[in-house]
């Protein structure tokens, strides 16, 4: 098991006996993650890995599957009936009385919110506590190697290379009098990132006026739509390198086709620029004077430049997420709005910020996106050179 001794010197520090993981077929990816369950093992039964303050962990595991996972689990106990998993679980815990388990109370961070209730009905009918294992997630799941954030910063750079080629791509064809549609562009940026070597787990969002407000619009290749002069454009993308436990970069870009935005679109830009930057400061603030800042917090203060410009109920979404070997993690999100994220920004988790205001009704959509790293005393802007204006595409 990976980072042990950082995870039992959290559950000593948060006052619990151990950290109960919990899984019935793939329900709960945490669980996997953190035991180190090898992606593809065939588990059809129950099964459950108790990390406890102090000592190695222990694993109870039907007999059926005891074989499967002997590599990493040599010792397990075996249980066959519901009888025995309910007093395996008893022995297992060895007189716990207070342990974390994937649930989120009121349901606050569906992301750890993993377990089924009747499973922590059992726990509890043993006179154990079950409390939230958010924080622990955190640090089991969510924290970058130094060789995952050095592979981060190269996805990155490489994501940058491909929003600036992908804007001339644009460019060039718009002063040409091309034809270009939303899929052509996309296509163009997925052929970048395989001649970068760099994967996605799913198409970049290329959106022209009114699928820029839609956040998770989709170009259809059935239906292109066709990007011409005077068209407000949003690239949104994300990849990481090939490797397995590498982690995701993502980002979103603004441009605009022709050589002069209106006012109108000029000024939103100005507002989710002045947000995304009020989030970066308020966390780096927090984070070099030593306070604890919680992602709810940063939300707050990113959300009220954008309600003090009159566009509180246009910014529809948290203003980001953590970042890991998924683009959207299992850390610290930055949202008081879907949810109440309590958890801190811990030295290690990478996380994105990006504000946007959604005016579907005048066709435009503006959002900006860049991902930061919270080191020791700071926080890193991963994605830089941050975008400063429009990126004009010089056509009408």
């Amino acid at each position: 098991m990976q980072r042990l001794s950082e995870i039992q010197a959290a559950i000593q520090s948060g006052g619990l006996d151990g950290w109960l993981l919990y899984d019935f077929r793939g329900m709960n990816p945490i669980a996997w993650q953190v035991a180190g369950v090898p992606v593809g093992t065939l588990l059809t039964r129950r099964w459950a890995c108790y990390v406890p303050a102090h000592g190695e962990p222990a694993w109870l595991v039907h007999a059926i599957e005891v074989g499967g996972l002997s590599a990493i689990a040599p010792g397990a106990c075996a249980y066959v009936s519901w009888q025995e998993w309910r007093e395996g679980l008893r022995a297992l815990m060895g007189g716990a009385r207070r342990v974390a388990m994937e649930v989120s109370p009121g349901g606050a961070v569906p992301t750890v919110s993993r377990v089924d209730a009747g499973t922590v009905d059992l726990v509890r009918s043993l006179a154990v506590e079950v409390v939230t294992s958010a924080d622990l997630v955190q640090i089991a799941d969510a924290v970058w190697s130094p060789a995952q954030l050095e592979g981060h910063r190269r996805a990155a750079q490489a994501l940058i290379g491909v929003t600036n080629a992908a804007f001339a791509h644009v460019r060039e064809h718009l002063v040409a009098g091309l034809p270009l549609g939303e899929i052509s562009v996309q296509d163009f940026i997925l052929a970048e990132f395989r001649r970068r070597d760099i994967q996605t787990d799913h198409p970049p969002i290329v959106a022209v006026n009114a699928h820029a407000a839609d956040p998770h619009y989709a170009p259809r290749r059935d239906a292109d739509t066709p990007i011409r002069p005077g068209d407000l454009l949003l690239l949104d993308m994300w990849a990481r390198e090939p490797q397995p436990d590498a982690v995701y970069a993502d980002i979103t870009w603004m441009g605009y086709c022709g050589s002069q935005p209106p006012p109108r679109i000029k000024g939103v830009f100005e507002v989710v620029r002045a947000a995304r930057d009020a989030g970066v400061d308020f966390a780096r603030e927090r984070v070099r004077s030593g306070q604890a800042v919680a992602g709810c917090d940063v939300d707050d203060a990113v959300r009220d430049v954008v309600r003090a410009a009159g566009f509180g109920k246009h910014f529809i979404h948290r203003t980001g997420h953590s970042i890991g070997t998924s683009v959207h993690g299992n850390g610290v999100n930055l949202d008081n709005l879907e949810t109440q994220d309590l958890r801190r920004l811990i030295p290690g988790v990478g996380f994105s910020v990006e504000p946007g205001i959604y005016l579907p009704e005048e066709g435009i959509g503006v959002r900006l996106e860049i991902d930061c790293y919270v080191a020791d005393g700071d926080i890193e802007v991963t994605t830089l050179p941050l975008q400063q204006e429009l990126v004009l595409l010089g056509a009408g």
